[in-house]
């Protein structure tokens, strides 16, 4: 019995733990919005860089870097900031520190590393992006490529042709492989 997630699999978890604790910590992020003037003056400052600044950081990383959590996008880079923000919370914000009052930052830091270490998956824009920059070089090289096989295999050269997609055929037993289609209108023999 093979016990490790498929691909699809792997991809739909990472999916659902990036929208799940990404929307959990924006509920956070809007609610200091809401009452950032109620904050301001007693929210914590264990960096001694200020309330007010120390509020504004928390708040860009629990709204903006949540939000490009769940769209998956810059993910690994995303996730820094709210790495950074638990540990303060964890391990320099409280003057006592007890698991019951570290014990919700701790949950959020875990989770942030384990999405930090896994990436974002294919359900992501990161992956969207880094796709659409594969596929362009993977034409400029897979152009040049196919040119010497037709130049092999049929003692033609190809003077116009082009890219028209790729077919992927995917396997939970071997790595994906690809087939990249052509389309010639003029050659030389």
């Amino acid at each position: 019995m093979n016990i490790m997630l498929s691909e699809c699999c792997s991809n739909f978890a990472r999916l659902f733990l990036r929208v799940f604790i990404g929307v959990l910590m924006l509920s956070h992020g809007i609610a200091k919005i809401e009452n950032f003037d109620l904050m301001v003056d007693t929210f914590p400052d264990p960096l001694g860089m200020g309330r007010a600044i120390s509020l504004t950081l928390i708040l860009l990383a629990e709204v903006g870097c949540s939000i490009l959590l769940v769209v998956g996008l810059m993910t690994r880079l995303a996730v820094l900031p709210l790495i950074f923000g638990m540990v303060i919370a964890t391990f320099f914000t409280y003057p006592v520190i007890t698991l019951s009052n570290i014990e919700l930052p701790m949950l959020y830091l875990g989770i942030y590393i384990t999405i930090l270490m896994l990436g974002p998956g294919k359900c992501s824009i990161d992956y969207l992006l880094k796709r659409a920059y594969s596929v362009k070089l993977i034409e400029e090289g897979q152009a040049a490529k196919a040119s010497r096989e037709v130049k092999e295999e049929t003692g033609l050269t190809l003077t116009t042709y082009q890219f028209r997609g790729i077919v992927t055929f995917c396997s939970d037993e071997w790595e994906d492989e690809y087939m990249h289609l052509f389309t010639a209108t003029e050659f030389e023999r």
